[in-house]
């Protein structure tokens, strides 16, 4: 099962602010997420990883990825 993060989940996990996210996103410096849920981004596991590949935060320094995602 994938799991979904909400934009403030993922700037916890990502350790950096959500409004550094939001940011990017209206900028167009950082692809939207693909999924949607009434109005909010909703990120996949891929949307995670270039999300944080554009901060440069590496997934390893994180509890990010659960062991069931990192089998897929």
């Amino acid at each position: 099962m994938n799991t979904i993060y909400s934009t403030g989940q993922l700037a916890r996990l990502l350790r950096i602010p959500a409004y550094k996210i939001g940011y990017a996103h209206s900028t167009g410096h950082l692809e939207e997420p693909a999924f949607r849920f009434l109005d909010k981004r909703c990120y996949t596991t891929a949307d995670v990883r270039r999300v944080a590949a554009h901060f440069e935060v590496t997934i390893e320094d994180t509890a990010l990825i659960a062991e069931g995602d990192e089998a897929k």
